[in-house]
């Protein structure tokens, strides 16, 4: 092996690098904007068929639990009837499932 080639493309990467670096015609890259849903799930108790007063109870606990997911979750069960349970249980199950589904391998194309 040749070192003579190997040094050129080293003074060419280390000279290179600081002039691309300082280049002013080149923008800064941009932030990406952050999308954050307001609250996690409520697609689930829209499906729910809420009555007017379970939805104010349920924006009560949220102020009342704003960074206690679990107590908040406990407050909601309590709120809600046995079939919205039932039924809320499954959506999150299904969300669950959807959420892992992309990580699970396809089957191998068959000949």
């Amino acid at each position: 092996m040749r070192p003579l080639p190997v040094l050129i493309l080293g003074a060419l990467l280390a000279t290179g690098l600081p002039a691309r670096a300082q280049d002013p015609q080149t923008p800064p890259p941009q932030p990406r904007p952050q999308v954050r849903r307001a609250h996690p799930g409520n697609g689930e108790f829209k499906q729910l068929g809420l009555t007017e007063e379970q939805k104010q109870k349920l924006r009560a606990i949220r102020q009342q639990y704003p960074d206690d997911p679990k107590a908040r979750r406990k407050a909601a069960q309590e709120v809600l009837t046995p079939e919205q349970r039932d039924k809320l249980k499954e959506l999150r199950r299904q969300r669950r499932e959807a959420r892992r589904a992309p990580q699970q391998q396809p089957p191998p194309p068959q000949p």
